[in-house]
């Protein structure tokens, strides 16, 4: 494999603060020169236990190079809750943090998405940094500022936006990724290039990424993955309007993970999600050849998940979706690939036969 040789950096100006993202190679034993570590009185970093199993090495020095102290975490959807939380409240009580300490999140999605909850929650909000070490942490959970934690009705339902004041993205974790684990970000990279993401839309066409391989490909489909997603926060931080674009295939995507009790990925679910939404654009005025081109992606890309499921279960918890107003759910449909309509009312016999039709094509 050809060695990572681009980096590039991003900078993000809100109303209250910026926010910086830089992507590399290698660049995490950098981390002391990356980050203004000594404004900070304490530096706690909560690590994924799986990443800490697999890079205990690089990241100790790293840590110890800006005098941060470690605190693991079981990252799972099950752990993203209020009573994880409160344990790691009362740790950050112990190693006497304040409102000038700063909080770290290594690891994947589950992870940033604690961490940035618990740094918004403890003493009204503390300073949060990013380590994102899965795909899908990269392009798209560690960026935006959401933080939440899940409650048994839906995912996400509790949280804030806190945004983090540095993301540092080194690709070279991506080599310890499961196959699994590649799905899960690169479905989040279709979305994005269906939605508006041009340059990653070509990436994909010339079928220039390939799961495993870690090169400049990658870098630069990561790149413009990351890239896009910032702009459309920077734009829209707290989704009035052109940001809720993001929620493409989400919201099947959520109800899936909440009547599966968050036992199916998010990367599958949210593939599953992309498909039965894009039927409905179909069913809506989308032109066929621009469904047949996302079908074939979804496949090429192994995001076609064999799972079987009730569609009225489905429907039902459709229903707690954050995105609904007055009790009626709204979706995000394709007029066409790149051109994302929000906020479209659809009714139950079009969401039914869309769900129904995904149980054909993977003959469940």
């Amino acid at each position: 494999m050809d060695p990572i040789t681009n980096s590039d950096a991003i900078i993000l100006q809100f109303d209250a603060k910026k926010s910086t993202i830089v992507i590399g190679g290698g660049i995490l034993p950098s981390l002391s020169s990356l980050i203004p570590y000594s404004q900070w009185d304490v530096i706690v970093a909560i690590v994924s236990n799986t990443v800490y199993t697999l890079h205990k090495d690089i990241v100790d020095r790293s840590l110890a190079s800006i005098g941060a102290i470690p605190l693991t975490y079981h990252d799972s959807e099950q752990n993203k809750s209020y009573a994880y939380a409160e344990e790691y409240f009362n740790q950050l009580l112990e190693n006497h943090c304040t409102r000038n300490s700063l909080l770290m999140g290594i690891g994947g999605g589950v992870t940033t998405d604690f961490a940035g909850y618990v740094a918004s929650a403890y003493m009204r909000g503390v300073d949060v940094v990013y380590i994102p070490t899965t795909l899908l942490a990269m392009v798209d959970a560690s960026i935006g500022g959401k933080v939440a934690v899940n409650v048994k009705a839906g995912k996400n339902i509790v949280g804030h936006f806190h945004q983090p004041e540095y993301i540092i993205i080194d690709i070279d974790f991506l080599h310890t990724l499961p196959l699994s684990e590649w799905r899960c970000g690169m479905a989040e990279i279709v979305k994005h290039a269906l939605v508006g993401d041009s340059t990653t839309l070509k990436l994909l066409l010339n079928k220039e990424i390939r799961y495993g391989h870690i090169d400049n490909s990658l870098f630069n489909c990561i790149n413009s993955s990351v890239r896009f997603k910032a702009s459309v926060v920077e734009k829209d931080e707290y989704e009035k309007s052109l940001r809720a674009i993001l929620n493409y295939g989400h919201t099947v995507g959520h109800a899936i993970e909440s009547l599966f009790e968050y036992t199916i990925s998010h990367g599958d679910a949210v593939s599953v999600g992309m498909l039965v939404e894009s039927y409905i654009s179909l069913k809506e005025g989308m032109p066929g050849a621009d469904f047949d081109f996302i079908r074939d992606i979804l496949s090429t890309y192994s995001l076609l998940p064999q799972i079987s499921f009730d569609p009225r279960q489905i429907v039902n918890h459709m229903m707690y979706d954050k995105k609904n107003i007055k009790g009626k759910i709204r979706f995000v449909l394709l007029e066409s690939i790149g051109k994302p309509i929000v906020g479209r009312e659809v009714s139950d016999a079009l969401v039914m036969e869309a769900l129904n039709f995904y149980l054909t094509i993977v003959g469940r």
